[in-house]
């Protein structure tokens, strides 16, 4: 049969290789994928199982999928027991990315493939990425969420290590070192390395001097925050935070608790005007509770926990708010570094002031100030002064005016991210 110039083009086959997927907390693929033109290109998604991870994040109360029906397979984990152990082979020897490769040969036709994306959060899978392009001579694009060098020097892991651990100091620096140098290795075979912010760009452009290396920030979605009309206003200011604290080296809300035992907030807290809502998990509010006892008790009753909630109702959460929290910390030379959280824009979204402590006089700062209405704080009399504001505007039952926010954050959307990367993708194919 002749060449027919009217015959469709076929989509073009993408093997898509990621260290999470939903029900886990995985927003970023998960928005990748739901905006792929599905006429132009074929994903095959392939991760590993998570048996009992991240409880009480958002991952764990995720019920249900919304990602487009492609193919999933699961490599499975290593027992429970051995976890630890697994976790340090993989450090040492990158053992789950041979044996997605390893499953990837048994499973799959590797030769329909076009392009290979690998999503990290530190390193696996992109040695499998690595491997499969060298292999079958395929373009190969690296995505970056997070880097270690973003952390503080014991903050990379999802859980610390234990206190006994002889040398412990030593063995995070060497950690750090092998989680780097072989995320590093895999890098070197990328056709383009992509990450979420330009701090996070210039790191890795570092290491990568000859390579293309961009900038895809974290996307919100903009189907579901969507600025909503203020409430009418009036007492009680709630402050609402929605996430989880890792440890508070990265995240520490104590310019906010000394805040409130000012005398300037005090009588407001006295009388029930504030309430501190935190949707958080277990591990987040253990610690938060260990950081209120230093404080008075009219601070600590006017904090209320809540388990956190799937994440299509948080911006129903957010829009309840008088106030959106965001924790952070100041950059400083052994980190936190480069942080620019989804929640920033998802905040910035929904048009309510928009509180920061502490600011990390850095780059979400910048954002915040183009963005108005909202405090990226480095003192207590900053905060102080910008929740007094807002007590005051609500006990005269003022409602924000139409004019605080700019449309800064639009830049933003999740539909702008996927575009991104699908420029990219017709770029290497």
């Amino acid at each position: 049969m002749g060449y027919s110039p009217c015959a469709p083009m076929l989509p073009h086959r993408i093997l898509l290789l990621t260290d999470l997927l939903p029900p886990q907390f995985a927003p970023r693929i998960t928005a990748l994928l739901q905006r792929l033109p599905q006429q132009e290109w074929q994903v095959d998604v392939v991760s590993e199982e998570i048996r009992g991870d991240h409880q009480g994040s958002h991952g764990s109360v995720e019920r249900t999928s919304s990602l487009p029906a492609h193919r999933l397979e699961r490599v499975l984990l290593a027992p429970k027991r051995g976890r630890s152990l697994y976790a340090l082979a993989d450090a040492l020897w990158q053992v789950k990315s041979r044996r997605l490769v390893r499953h990837l040969r048994q499973h799959y036709d590797l030769t329909q493939y076009e392009l290979i994306v690998g999503m990290s959060y530190r390193t696996f899978p992109l040695p499998a990425v690595a491997r499969l392009a060298r292999k079958m001579g395929l373009p190969a694009v690296m995505d970056c969420r997070d880097i270690v060098e973003e952390y503080t020097p014991e903050g990379f892991l999802p859980a610390p290590l234990p206190r006994w651990l002889p040398l412990r100091r030593k063995l995070y620096s060497w950690l750090r070192a092998s989680f780097i140098k072989a995320r590093t290795e895999a890098l070197r075979q990328a056709s383009a390395i992509v990450t979420v912010s330009e701090w996070h760009r210039n790191q890795l452009q570092e290491l990568h001097p000859e390579q293309r290396v961009l900038c895809i920030p974290n996307g919100y979605d903009e189907g579901l925050f969507v600025a909503q009309p203020e409430r009418s206003p009036q007492l009680p200011l709630r402050i609402v935070y929605t996430g989880r604290l890792l440890s508070l080296e990265m995240r520490d809300p104590t310019l906010l608790l000394e805040a409130l035992q000012e005398e300037a907030l005090d009588k407001w807290v006295q009388r029930g005007a504030v309430e501190v809502h935190w949707y958080c998990d277990n591990a987040s509010q253990q610690l938060l509770e260990q950081l209120l006892e230093a404080y008075p008790p009219s601070v600590r009753a006017a904090q209320h926990f809540h388990a956190m909630v799937p994440y299509a109702e948080v911006p129903k959460l957010l829009a309840q708010a008088d106030m959106l929290l965001l924790l952070g910390r100041r950059e400083q030379p052994e980190g936190p570094h480069g942080m620019v959280t989804t929640k920033l824009f998802e905040a910035m979204a929904m048009h309510r002031p928009i509180l920061m402590v502490e600011s990390d006089e850095s780059v979400v700062a910048q954002i915040l100030r183009a963005h108005g209405g909202a405090l990226a704080a480095t003192d207590v009399v900053q905060v102080v002064a910008f929740v007094a504001h807002h007590l005051e505007r609500l006990e005269r039952g003022e409602a924000l005016p139409r004019e605080t926010f700019t449309d800064h954050y639009q830049q933003y959307t999740r539909e702008a991210m996927a575009e991104a990367f699908v420029q990219l993708f017709r770029a290497l194919v």
